[in-house]
């Protein structure tokens, strides 16, 4: 099993990418979730199927597939007894016609025998659909689906056509046009009305519906037109009835082949989950990496994944070395050549071809890594102390066939302690087989690496004439790490380089003591942090900023107010950030500042004073 923590590789980004190119959502969902395999058998058939279906992309063929929309909700609807709509039914009969389409596709596909077997695997439902196709049309229960149906929707046809023609009589009528307000039939609750002076209401044949606002106008439905609805309304409830007869029915027979259509969807998801790895491949122009069991590297103009214009990357790790140290320069691209490295590991362990001309991968049981700051605030851990206890986990879990990248190893405390300890833990790594691929400043470790026969050194490339770095991995060459150029570039003093450079030449220490003098001596600031209420404060624990209250009665604390809530913290964890009386004016009421509900406090205040709107509000 890897161990990837925070995906500081950015193995989460690539898998992203992938879904990106998947149709499903299962598929998507599968592909962000999907862990690298760790054994050389099930890595081959994963890379074995996506090179099946690059070859099927190569040769311009199109793989026929379902819609982006999910049938997940729709088989849970049918599995709990739930009847599915027209438009639902239909959705399902898409999919198993995708079945067969796709079936028949894979099974023509002579040169991608593990495809095949996915296809044999897909079972028809010839049957289903049809039944399905027959009575479902555009979204909506066929007519010629029964007899009934169809007489029914002739009758309502022609209802329709009648109420029409009825409404047009009445507004043309001369008998009714002083009655009516306007030429126009309204709408009001499913009732066809038109507009009647109110002073007609008795006269005109027909019920009243609804009354102006003024009054003046009355919305009538003649009576003719109300038996004509009504007539609709009884056919409508028939038709109804009878399309939720057929809909019952066609998902009872979908409810009859729900294992089948479940099994076909799960193919179907993982042959859309291998889509997108050669999708992706051929959008990166990936190359199949071959693979091995013998902790050999070779990658050669690997380029990263996720940068935009990355340099390419040529290293090789193997017999009889099983670890490398580069150095180099800051910004040189020490982190990227790691994270690269570890990358191509575990994107070979997903199936997917690597950005690549060529490469060697061995399969691993776990990819460890240690880079960036492993600071740990909650638990007051610094820098060194979060790395050693990460890399303490590491060397306790570490293997045989163990990947473990190491950036900085050994930093953030003293050098020579740094470096002794990180010496011991590459060569307990060394000696348990594993790979061993870390990035250093130090001397000692640089010395180690020259030294030991069991790693290799590489160097981030720096351009001396141009003084800057190239970004490429130089192998069998110790680099430096270019601090004075670093220090140089940043505008650093040319007197102090000078020293550094002489200190790095002769070893000679820099003794000398200041002649700087001083009129009078001036008073330590107090080491005292002094707040007063309403000051605003950093909180390192919180992470946040933070409205001091009081000193709490625990020693050592106080209570800060941050979001609506008092909170008692470390008076050593508070720092200040800006203080009440330059944010408030004078006589400011700084209890404002600490009311959890204003709401509440305004209710109060209210009754306080005697509201009587306020003081109703809490009977009710």
């Amino acid at each position: 099993m890897n161990k990837i923590n925070n995906d500081e590789l950015g193995l989460d980004r690539v898998r992203e990418l992938v879904a990106s190119y998947a149709t499903t959502p299962e598929a998507k969902s599968l592909i962000t979730q999907m862990a690298p395999k760790t054994s050389l058998n099930a890595t081959t058939l994963l890379l074995n199927e996506t090179a099946e279906m690059v070859e099927i992309l190569q040769r311009g063929l199109h793989v026929p597939f379902v819609s982006s929309d999910s049938l997940k909700p729709l088989l849970q609807k049918v599995s709990k007894g739930l009847v599915l709509s027209a438009a639902e039914l239909e959705k399902v009969a898409d999919f198993i016609r995708v079945n067969r389409l796709l079936k028949r596709f894979l099974l023509r596909q002579a040169q991608a025998p593990i495809l095949i077997s996915y296809g044999t695997e897909i079972e028809i439902l010839t049957q289903l659909e049809d039944e399905i196709y027959q009575k479902v049309e555009h979204g909506e229960v066929a007519s010629h689906a029964d007899h009934d149906l169809a007489r029914l929707r002739v009758q309502v046809k022609q209802i329709n056509a009648d109420l029409k023609n009825s409404l047009q009589h009445l507004l043309q009528s001369k008998k009714y046009q002083a009655a009516l307000q306007e030429k126009l039939v309204v709408e009001k609750d499913g009732h066809y009305t038109v507009p009647v002076k109110a002073n007609y209401r008795k006269s005109f044949p027909g019920q009243v519906v609804d009354v102006s606002n003024h009054g003046g106008t009355v919305y009538m439905e003649p009576t003719k037109a109300a038996n004509l609805i009504a007539r609709k309304t009884q056919i409508t409830a028939q038709i109804s009835a009878i399309e939720w007869q057929i809909l019952g029915m066609l998902t009872a027979e979908v409810f009859e082949q729900l294992t089948v259509i479940e099994h076909n969807l799960q193919i179907i998801t993982e042959l859309d989950v291998i889509l997108a790895r050669a999708k992706y491949a051929r959008a990166i122009g990936g190359t199949r990496p071959d693979l091995n069991t013998s902790n050999e590297l070779v990658l050669r103009e690997m380029r990263h994944p996720l940068l935009a214009n990355p340099v390419p990357l040529s290293v090789k790790i193997g017999q009889p070395q099983r670890g490398l140290i580069i150095t180099g320069p800051n910004a040189g691209g020490k982190t990227i050549t790691l994270k690269t490295i570890a990358l191509s590991v575990l994107m070979t362990e997903l199936g997917l071809f690597l950005p690549a001309e060529k490469c060697q991968i061995p399969v691993c049981d776990h990819v460890f890594s240690l880079i960036g700051d492993q600071q740990d605030i909650d638990n007051s851990l610094s820098t060194f102390s979060g790395e050693i206890v990460k890399i303490s986990q590491i060397v306790a879990q570490a293997q045989k066939h163990s990947l473990i990248v190491l950036d900085e190893l050994g930093s953030g405390t003293d050098p020579n302690e740094g470096s002794a300890l990180a010496i011991a833990i590459l060569q307990e790594l060394q000696l348990r087989g594993c790979l061993v691929i870390a990035t250093t400043h130090y001397s000692a470790i640089k010395d180690y690496s020259v030294k030991s026969p069991a790693f290799m050194t590489a160097s981030m490339d720096f351009d001396l004439k141009k003084l800057t770095p190239t970004y490429k991995l130089i192998m069998n060459q110790a680099g430096e790490s270019r601090a004075l150029w670093i220090a140089g570039r940043s505008g650093m003093s040319d007197r102090v380089l000078k020293s550094a450079a002489k200190i790095l030449k002769t070893g000679e220490l820099p003794l000398a003591e200041s002649t700087v003098t001083f009129k009078k001596t001036i008073k330590q600031a107090s080491q005292d942090l002094h707040l007063h209420k309403g000051d605003i404060v950093f909180v390192e624990s919180l992470n946040k900023e933070a409205i001091f209250y009081q000193k709490a009665k625990t020693a050592g604390k106080v209570v800060v107010f941050v979001e609506q809530n008092f909170v008692e913290v470390p008076l050593k964890r508070v720092r200040l950030r800006r203080q009440a009386k330059d944010l408030y004016p004078a006589g400011y009421n700084l209890d404002l500042l600490f009311i959890k509900d204003w709401q509440d406090y305004k209710l109060k205040k209210d009754l306080n004073r005697g509201s009587k709107k306020a003081w109703k509000k809490l009977d009710e």
